[in-house]
């Protein structure tokens, strides 16, 4: 019974919105700096409700490794939605290589970064699939991919 009243919320959320028709360049993010920029962020749309990340800012440079850790409650979750436009910022900047992600289309900014979650996940279908769900590059490009991964794994 707890899913179908979950459902029955989902069925209430207002639709996402995207203002924002920009579509970023061809290899648009290149270098993969982050900056946040005085970023706040609420679960709420109500004027006084508390914030879940509160004036953060800081810096990531490009082709940087990060790991978010820290207690529950931390604003781990927080952080990723607001990267990913899946919460609304009370105030501040995102930028990715000097492009604020307010001004970038939606499926496009969505589509050109990722994360890697914490557990790893295979989703039904081929390796292929796995790899490539969206069917956006050749086999040789994904051998070339493992084979760099493989490379990399055996160094470290």
């Amino acid at each position: 019974m707890t899913a179908t009243e979950r459902v029955l919320e989902f069925c209430k959320l207002d639709q996402e919105s995207n203002s924002a028709n920009k579509k970023p360049p061809t290899n648009w993010p290149s270098q993969g700096k982050i900056i946040f920029d005085n970023v706040s962020m609420s679960y709420s749309d109500e004027d006084y409700s508390a914030l879940a990340l509160k004036n953060l800012s800081f810096k990531i440079e490009g082709g940087h490794k990060i790991g978010i850790v820290g207690r529950t409650g931390a604003g781990k979750s927080s952080l990723i939605q607001v990267l990913f436009r899946m919460a609304k910022l009370v105030h501040g900047h995102i930028r990715i290589d000097e492009i604020d992600i307010e001004t970038i289309d939606l499926d496009q900014l969505r589509s050109r970064i990722s994360i890697i979650p914490q557990d790893p996940v295979l989703f039904t279908g081929t390796i292929r699939y796995n790899l490539d769900p969206f069917h956006s590059y050749d086999d040789q490009q994904l051998w070339s991919a493992l084979e760099e991964v493989r490379q990399i794994y055996i160094c470290v």
